[in-house]
């Protein structure tokens, strides 16, 4: 059996299904069938939530609806609102176990690359939203993870502004991997788009505050405890990552109904 204690949390900050915010009506049906081979390969390789990126909403809000099925999968977002009623469309978080803590995964969508859009949902400003999530959160959770999915310079602003946040996942808007920065006490990280590599983070917590880096964290003056350490790394899925044979399956089945919905090819 498995020690609790070491016990992994897989998420997915967002981007999953699409390559851009728009698609050509002409390439539309192959994109969803696309998408729909990345969310099946996705949950069999154990994801199980993910936050909602703009390029997800590409195909519309309908064909998001479809896949939100939890505990199964669940897409997390707490800025994604009904207009009328203003409540949030998808899960605006979950409380997960991990490791023996408790931790909050929170999710937020960029309302700035959605300001024209107009119909049966609408994303909201992050100011408006996130802090009374937070102050909620404070004494049910050990640790309080953020998919988000804006720009880098508007995480660094969320950082400064929400210092109950522990770490920023990003998605979206610069190409590659980004090693873990630190702005006040939060860590800001993101992992290459679309499923080419895999971010993996060890975390050894001693509750919210201070954060240090491998073995040598930075101590501070007058604190008395231990900041939390971490280790990060970024492997590539090919050829690192040996072959998945059910996935391999999907992947050909997959290019199959693409190819008959695009005869050209």
């Amino acid at each position: 059996m498995a020690d609790p204690k070491f016990a992994s949390l897989i998420v997915n900050s967002g981007n999953l299904l699409f390559k851009t915010e728009t698609l050509p009506p002409d390439g539309l049906e192959a994109a969803k069938i696309s998408a729909d081979g990345i969310m099946q390969a996705t949950r069999k390789m154990g994801g199980t939530l993910a936050g909602i990126g703009t390029r997800d909403l590409a195909a519309g809000i309908t064909f998001l609806q479809q896949y939100q099925k939890p505990p199964a999968f669940t897409w997390i977002s707490l800025n994604i609102v009904d207009p009328a009623t203003q409540k949030p469309l998808f899960t605006p978080l979950l409380l997960q176990q991990a490791g023996g803590l408790k931790v909050a995964v929170l999710g937020i969508t960029d309302h700035t690359a959605l300001l024209n859009q107009s119909g049966n949902f609408q994303v909201v400003n992050w100011r408006e939203s996130l802090q009374a999530v937070l102050d909620e959160l404070q004494h049910k959770a050990d640790f309080i993870l953020l998919l988000s999915n804006y720009s880098l310079a508007e995480n660094q602003e969320i950082a400064r502004s929400c210092n109950a946040i522990d770490l920023i996942l990003q998605s979206g808007h610069v190409i590659g991997n980004m090693t873990p920065i630190l702005i006040n006490q939060t860590l800001i990280s993101q992992t290459e788009t679309r499923g080419k590599y895999l971010g993996v983070m060890d975390v050894e917590w001693n509750g919210h505050g201070r954060w240090g880096e491998g073995d040598t964290p930075r101590e501070e003056p007058g604190k008395g405890s231990q900041p939390s350490t971490y280790t990060n790394r970024f492997i590539a899925l090919t050829p690192s990552i040996a072959n998945e044979p059910e996935v391999e399956t999907l992947v050909r089945q997959t290019q199959k109904k693409i190819d008959k919905q695009n005869p050209s090819r």
